[in-house]
């Protein structure tokens, strides 16, 4: 209800005035009398009444009168009507000259007053209503404000409390609350429950809440919420931090059913100060996975427990790269869990943790890009979006991993088995080539962006030999070529078909010619001897 307040010198009028309209059903309430303009000075600055309804002539002070020095001293933001009994033009023209908003001759009507009442009463909601939004924006404005640290401490700090209908706490929390999960947007149900839970948050926000003393928060993301409580909602429960906090994350599991993370920011003595409680749940957050043992972290707990911002070490990763393009099921399942399991106990950040994961996705993708597939078509294709924009628990990330890593070596297999032969021909070629260049298995997979171990398996198949086998093979017809060819010394020929060692390259030609190579050599002199001199 608006509230009005009725000044005239008469009393059984005001009596009649009261008794005449339907005050409610006008939208208004009558909070007040008044017998002259002083009188109702003083209730209007201690009532604080919507609308003024006032006769002109009375005694100590006019309406007229009262009407100026309302306004002059900029006590109120009232209406005003006049009700008089002249019709004197002099004082229509100051009624408004002041802004009065209607002068009504007495004998009043009833329908005429109460259709000016109703269309006042629905311009002063709208009013108001336009009036507390921007209030409500300027809060809002303010407290980010805060936050930000842009607020400076010489500010009128009654002022900011006020504003923001904070009380006058002693200490002040600014706390963080994530929403873990990965929501299918695609769902039109999941949509709409992620909404709900939103909802939910802000309801139990409000729960403990009173009208004089307010709990501030902000949407941070689509699934994260801040807050500021103080010392005074504390009070109010007869609660001390930590058990007001838990009692807030056990209402809101009761309602719930996704899994949440709270932060605690450090208390600070005044509002100027709120940017360190704001800056000390960030520093929180990063605690995520490295001491987080019951999904809530105080900033108190954790501010001198190590935690470290380096990245996982790079050949743990590669290890566990080479397991997957080998297709090894079991040992990729020991080493992710390992590397995951790691990442609390080498106590990484959640930065260092997202970006070491995301490194670690970004070379699998590539590898399957490499090898003709198309990494879009992955199901966990999103991986990456997701580890960047959702909250996610230590259990969760970890099923996100280890299904993604399942994908992916499914893909390769299926890759595999396509290209299998084409490049098999591609790598006998190359040695074919290169027989003479100091090759080896490992040296040729890297060029052909494979795993040392897959390629040996893969030449095996293809050929019924292994590729170092091949190799020697290759090599040995060659020297057999050039003893047969060329004058060249044995260390000359060892040399141009890649062994560095004279004696390891007669050695190995031994073994699978049974025979020296200047034995092969000197039987091939003795034969072309014998058949001369038999021509002869």
């Amino acid at each position: 209800m608006n509230k009005v307040i009725l000044v005239d010198d008469e009393m059984y009028f005001r009596k009649g005035l009261r008794n005449l309209i339907n005050w409610e059903e006008c939208g208004f309430k009558v909070v007040g009398e008044a017998a002259n303009g002083e009188d109702a000075l003083k209730m209007i600055h201690d009532v604080r009444p919507d609308l003024i309804i006032t006769d002109i002539r009375m005694p100590v002070l006019d309406g007229i009168g009262l009407i100026r020095q309302a306004i002059e001293k900029g006590a109120v933001q009232s209406k005003f009507i006049i009700i008089s009994g002249h019709s004197d033009f002099k004082y229509a023209q100051q009624a408004l000259r002041y802004g009065v908003h209607d002068f009504v001759l007495k004998p009043i009507d009833q329908d005429e007053i109460e259709l000016t009442l109703k269309l006042l009463s629905k311009t002063l909601d709208e009013q108001k209503k336009l009036h507390e939004q921007m209030q409500e924006e300027q809060a809002k404005k303010m407290f980010n404000q805060l936050l930000l640290g842009k607020i400076e401490k010489s500010d009128d700090s009654i002022d900011l409390l006020n504003l923001l209908s904070l009380g006058k706490p002693k200490e002040f929390f600014y706390i963080l609350i994530e929403l873990n999960g990965i929501p299918d947007e695609s769902n039109i149900d999941n949509v709409e429950r992620v909404t709900q839970v939103k909802l939910t948050l802000k309801d139990v926000i409000y729960d403990i809440c009173n009208k004089e003393e307010r709990i501030w928060f902000q949407e941070i993301s689509p699934n994260s919420i801040g807050g500021l409580i103080t010392s005074n909602h504390l009070a109010r429960f007869q609660m001390n931090l930590r058990k007001f906090i838990n009692w807030v994350n056990h209402e809101l599991t009761k309602r719930i059913t996704e899994n949440l993370t709270i932060y605690v920011g450090e208390a600070v003595p005044s509002l100027t100060s709120l940017k360190d409680s704001y800056s000390s749940v960030d520093e929180a957050q990063q605690h995520k996975y490295a001491n987080n043992e019951n999904g809530i972290i105080f900033f108190e707990d954790i501010i001198n427990k190590p935690i470290t911002s380096a990245e996982l070490d790079d050949s743990v990763i590669q290890l566990l790269i080479e397991k997957i393009e080998e297709d090894s099921t079991a040992s990729v399942l020991i080493i992710l869990e390992e590397l995951l399991n790691s990442l609390v106990t080498n106590k990484l950040t959640k930065n260092a943790v997202i970006s070491s994961l995301t490194s670690f996705v970004h070379s699998i993708l590539r590898i399957i890009k490499k090898m003709g597939g198309d990494p879009s078509s992955l199901q966990t294709s999103k991986i990456v979006y997701t580890l960047s924009n959702y909250n996610l628990t230590l259990v969760q990330l970890k099923g996100l991993i280890f299904g993604f890593v399942v994908e992916c070596k499914e893909e390769l297999a299926n890759l595999r088995k396509q290209t299998a032969h084409g490049e098999a021909h591609k790598i006998k070629q190359y040695i074919d080539l290169h027989y003479h260049e100091n090759i080896s298995l490992k040296t040729i997979a890297s060029k052909f962006f494979m795993n040392p171990v897959y390629l040996g398996q893969l030449f095996k198949k293809s050929y019924g030999i292994y590729f170092k086998d091949y190799l020697l093979q290759v090599r040995i017809n060659e020297a057999k070529k050039q003893l047969r060819q060329s004058e060249k010394r044995i260390y000359e020929i060892a040399e141009s078909i890649g062994f560095n060692n004279t004696d390891y390259f007669v050695t190995i030609f031994g073994k699978l010619e049974n025979i020296t190579p200047s034995e092969y050599r000197n039987n091939l002199i003795s034969e072309r001897k014998g058949i001369k001199n038999e021509q002869a």
